[in-house]
């Protein structure tokens, strides 16, 4: 099967896997019309990315909150999200970059920058650019092993001495009632530290998102916060809420499938936009 198969057939089984929750190995087989050898290869290739994990012939979601394994949820439309988000960013900025999944899509799309400074409370996002012309501060905070991000009051404070010019945060879920909200209070801290320097926030988070509600709210006066970047799958009614507060929201219509993040990057168009103003 040549590469192009295998890729779609990974997205297709990821698909099948998450909207069941589970699936044997033999399901999938006869689901796809393929041998179950090539199920194991690109289930494989799924559990590596950290989209799925393997149960004794069956695969299931992947439920932690380390950054590699959710990048894999939905990698394609992060992907996207992040290239236009890139696009906001210009030589010479200090930005701040939270952290989260879509986020270290961003920080990969960031490398090939040559006069940039990037705040993160995050080692994981600090460490993309190792090797970079990207000069990086870290906050200071107390380190969380799993999601690698850096937290506490050393966290909030580092947040206010060092000058950024435009942030982004990720969300784990966004509510009418709440929201938006990250499903870690300590995390949560920290992003509301950063919403409230002053500076242009956006949030970068894929479609599935919203809708869902989490205890740890970090942004619930929408007029703090610049604006959204997500996926154009985002249900309409959100969209309309969002865009009434005073937000833009900037969709990417098709995920960015064969995107290579590499030097020549900049020179790529972005994903084709939509939104209620006019332009990026």
């Amino acid at each position: 099967m040549s590469r192009p198969a295998i890729a779609g057939l990974a997205e297709a089984i990821s698909a099948s896997v998450m909207q069941a929750g589970s699936k044997r190995v033999a399901d999938l087989a006869v689901e796809f019309k393929v041998s179950e050898v090539t199920v194991r290869r690109v289930l494989d290739g799924l559990e590596r990315r950290g989209v799925i994990r393997r149960y004794h012939g069956e695969a299931r979601p992947y439920d932690g909150d380390a950054i590699p394994f959710r990048m894999g949820v939905r990698y394609a439309e992060k992907r996207a999200i992040a290239e236009l988000a890139a696009s906001l960013v210009n030589e010479g900025d200090s930005i701040c970059i939270e952290a989260g999944s879509a986020a270290a899509c961003l920080a990969e799309r960031l490398k090939s920058f040559r006069s940039l400074t990037v705040l993160t409370p995050n080692l994981f996002i600090a460490r993309i650019f190792r090797g970079t012309k990207v000069r990086v501060a870290l906050t200071g905070g107390s380190y969380q092993e799993e999601s690698e991000s850096l937290v506490g009051p050393l966290a909030v404070e580092g947040i206010g001495k060092v000058g950024f010019s435009l942030a982004f945060v990720g969300a784990s879920g966004y509510s009418t009632a709440a929201g938006f909200a990250l499903n870690d209070f300590a995390r949560a801290e920290v992003t509301k530290a950063i919403v409230s320097v002053g500076a242009p926030v956006w949030v970068i988070t894929d479609s599935s998102k919203f809708g869902v509600a989490h205890a740890a709210p970090f942004c619930t006066d929408l007029s703090l916060l610049a604006g959204v970047i997500t996926d154009s799958d985002i249900p309409p009614r959100f969209r309309t809420e969002l865009e009434s507060a005073g937000l833009r929201v900037l969709s990417c219509k098709g995920p960015l499938l064969n995107y290579d993040y590499g030097p020549t990057a900049a020179a790529r168009s972005v994903p084709e936009i939509t939104d209620s103003d006019s332009g990026v």
